[in-house]
Formats: C-alpha cells, sequence, structure tokens
C-alpha cells in the first residue's frame, strides 16, 4: 500500500503537524467556530471524521462484542473494525462519500483473529467470518440526514445521521448514528436489527486553522445488534453488543501493529487497492 501510506495518507498528517505547530499559540474560543452554520458545521464534522482534500481517512476502533441474555452480560470476542473513507465536497457545501470497512472478530485473551468459535450459549462451534463490507456510496447534506439510498437489497430501512453536540471543554464532539433493518437473507432466517453510534471528538484547538484537511481525532462506537445469523442463535432470545475505541487517522503507517498484521494476512489485495474501492 506505498501509493496510499507514503502519499496520499502521510500528506495530510505531515500538513496537519505543521499547520498545528503554526497555530500552537493562537488558539482561539469556540465562538470562532459558527457550529450553527450548516456548511462550517459539516465542513468542520468532515475534517474531524475524515478529510476535506479528497484523500483516503481511516477510522480504527478495538473493543470487545458482548451477549446480552436474561439482563446478564457476557463478554464473548474481540471486535477491531477499518472504516477507510473518502469524502468530497460538492459546490453546494454538501459532501458525497464512500467508505469501505474490514471486520475481525478475536480470540479475548491472545488477540488472535478466529476462523473457529464455541458459542458458550450454544455449545456449538460455528464459522467466524473476517469481513470485508462495501463499498458503500452515501451522501451528506448539511440536513445531515445521510442518504443511503439505493440499498443493496429490497426491504432494508436504515436512517443514518450526523448529531452535533454543544461545544463545552474545549473540545468539538459529534456523534454518527445509524439505526437498520436488514430483512432475512435467507428463508426461514431471522432479521438484523441494529443501533450504532460513533462518537467523534477532536481538540478546538486544532480547528483553528480551517486550511487543514483533517485534524488528529478519537472515535468511540457502541452498538446493539440482533445476533449475527454465523453465531447461529436464533433460539436464545438476547442481542449482542460491541463498544470500542480508537483514532481517525490519515496515515497508514499509523494503524495499530495487529491491524496491520491482519490485512497482509487476510485482506492484502483490499488493501493495495484502496485507491480503487474509493472511487466517488
Amino acid at each position: 500500500m506505498a501509493n496510499i501510506s507514503r502519499r496520499g495518507f502521510s500528506i495530510g498528517v505531515s500538513c496537519g503537524i505543521a499547520q498545528f505547530i503554526a497555530s500552537s499559540g493562537q488558539a482561539r474560543t469556540a465562538a470562532s467556530i459558527n457550529w450553527d452554520d450548516p456548511s462550517e458545521r459539516l465542513h468542520t464534522m468532515i475534517r474531524i471524521m475524515g478529510r476535506t482534500d479528497e484523500g483516503v481517512a481511516i477510522r480504527w476502533i478495538k473493543g470487545v462484542l458482548s451477549g446480552i441474555v436474561d439482563q446478564e452480560t457476557t463478554q464473548l470476542l474481540g471486535v477491531s473494525q477499518q472504516i477507510f473513507t473518502r469524502h468530497q465536497r460538492k459546490d453546494d457545501g454538501s459532501f458525497d462519500a464512500v467508505y469501505l470497512e474490514l471486520v475481525y472478530f478475536t480470540d479475548l485473551e491472545t488477540g488472535k483473529v478466529l476462523d473457529k468459535w464455541n458459542n458458550p450459549y450454544t455449545g456449538r462451534k460455528v464459522t467466524v467470518p473476517a469481513q470485508v463490507l462495501g463499498p458503500t456510496r452515501i451522501k451528506i447534506p448539511m440536513s445531515l440526514s445521510v442518504i443511503n439510498e439505493p440499498y443493496a437489497m429490497e426491504g432494508i430501512k436504515n436512517k443514518h445521521w450526523l448529531e452535533p453536540l454543544p461545544i463545552v471543554g474545549g473540545d468539538v464532539a459529534f456523534n454518527e448514528r445509524i439505526d437498520s433493518y436488514v430483512p432475512p437473507m435467507t428463508k426461514g432466517g431471522a432479521p438484523l436489527k441494529f443501533h450504532e453510534v460513533f462518537a467523534f471528538r477532536a481538540p478546538f484547538e486544532m480547528l483553528a486553522d480551517r486550511s487543514s484537511s483533517h485534524v488528529p481525532a478519537t472515535v468511540d462506537k457502541v452498538n446493539v445488534i440482533s445476533w449475527r445469523p454465523w453465531m447461529e442463535m436464533s433460539e436464545i432470545n438476547g442481542v449482542s453488543m460491541s463498544r470500542g475505541a480508537g483514532r481517525v487517522i490519515v496515515n497508514y503507517d499509523e494503524l495499530p501493529m495487529d491491524l496491520n498484521r491482519n490485512n497482509k494476512e487476510f485482506y492484502p489485495d483490499v488493501v493495495r487497492d484502496m485507491d480503487g474501492y474509493l472511487k466517488i
């Protein structure tokens, strides 16, 4: 992935560091970002969750997937997620975007990517997928109500939006939220229902130079989702919950070592051709 990590990704982070050093003594008050102006607000959000120069950004998160049955929570698997994104600003201030997601389920103790898993609820050993999801193309208008259509299959219901939060304590924060329903994919199968929240946060002083296309940011995630079909748990009354934390980066080489290693083992061709996958 040299063409991305050392060109597309690294340019953004190098510029960001230089701009921060130049402006570090000139931190502004929250009043210098008009959080109520739709165009400025969305532009600021994209600088935090991605990039405004049409380069590739990576949102990486590591956490734990738990099961909730009879109001009791049981940790089941580690889960790591990488969302590769590209955003393109339109003349009206809205953005077109494309996402590609890599997901690994791992052993809680060793962190090793699993291909088989002993389900403690059913006693069955099941096959665990490593997943590539997307590419998914969306539109983000200044109303912040994300447009996902057309959907990959009939019957999908999806509400996807950005939720700004008050600027307090020197940080700019907002949520990306998704409520979704996916109908059964097989005859007699169960539908998939989930609610997912990504919480982004960046120091206000890093946003002071508005020419920077990206600012370093943290991201936390929580989702509540019905059992995934591969878990083979249709007879168990419960849900799963994932919690995790990570960062948004623009330099591929800043990925945690285990994620970089997993990508080389499972999806080297995908990572190598990321520019091709993320065409808008």
